[in-house]
Formats: C-alpha cells, structure tokens, sequence
C-alpha cells in the first residue's frame, strides 16, 4: 500500500510540476496561434530560441537523417499532403516553441493547442510521439527551416 501511495504521490508531483514557462515573442511573419500546451522541462529546455541566420548545413544533414530513420515519411512529406500535412514552409508559419512542443509532446497539443486541434480535426490522424528529444527536435527544425527557404 505505501508503494502505491508513493507511486501515486510521485505521479501527481510530476503531473503538477510540468510546466511552459515563459513564451516566446512570435516574429511578423508566423501565423498567429495559441500559447503551446504546458509540457516537460526537456520541451521548455529546447524552445529557448529559434535557429536563425545561415542553415547549419551539417545540423539540417543530421535532421534529414532523423527525419527518415524516426518514421517521419510514413506521414509527412515536404511538399506532398500525405497522412499529415506537407512541412514545406512550416517554420515560417509555426513558432519554434509550437514546433518543439508538437514534436516532443503530440497529444498534449491536440488536447490542448487550437491549431493542433484544428490539424488532427482535418487529418484526422493523431501524430505519434516518436521519443524525440531536444537535440533532435533542434536538427529536425533546422531541415525544415532548409527545406522551407
């Protein structure tokens, strides 16, 4: 009984632990959206800052790489609407916080975030948790910031 207590202590502590943090100021060019759901320090941990300036050309060749080996194909393409919608241009229409919290944590943001309710509503197909993390989201970002330009 003390074990399930504990287990259930630990549970709600981590529950009411996670949290966003302070949100980032959208650039003019983004589509406005909603704050991103509240999700786990390592989300909060990448969505510091957006990349910005020159392509990482070995950064977007490590996030190619991840993008095929992780299953990302199976439902997305850059330019061609597949199980879910095409990500040519999507740096320039999402935030890098939206970006990292949709990666990272997919079915808080279709619970939580208005534009990805509105995207699983029109695909119909909830986007996997793939076990992502911050290092990855950061070399995925920046392909999709290559492939958008």
């Amino acid at each position: 009984m003390k074990t399930l207590n504990g287990a259930l202590l630990l549970a709600l502590a981590f529950a009411f632990g996670c949290g966003g943090g302070e949100q980032t100021q959208q650039a003019s060019t983004e589509t406005p959206e909603a704050a991103p759901a509240a999700a786990p320090s390592e989300a909060a941990a990448a969505a510091t800052e957006a990349p910005s300036g020159p392509i990482d050309e070995a950064l977007a060749e490590q996030g190619k790489q991840l993008f095929t080996t992780r299953g990302c194909t199976g439902c997305h393409q850059i330019d061609t609407k597949l199980i879910g919608p095409p990500l040519k241009g999507v740096t320039n229409q999402r935030s890098y916080e939206w970006i990292t919290h949709m990666i990272l944590n997919p079915d808080s943001m279709t619970a939580n975030d208005p534009a990805a309710k509105a995207l699983l509503a029109e695909y119909g197909t909830q986007m996997v948790n793939m076990g992502a993390t911050a290092d990855d989201v950061r070399a995925l970002y920046e392909y999709l910031r290559q492939q958008s330009q």
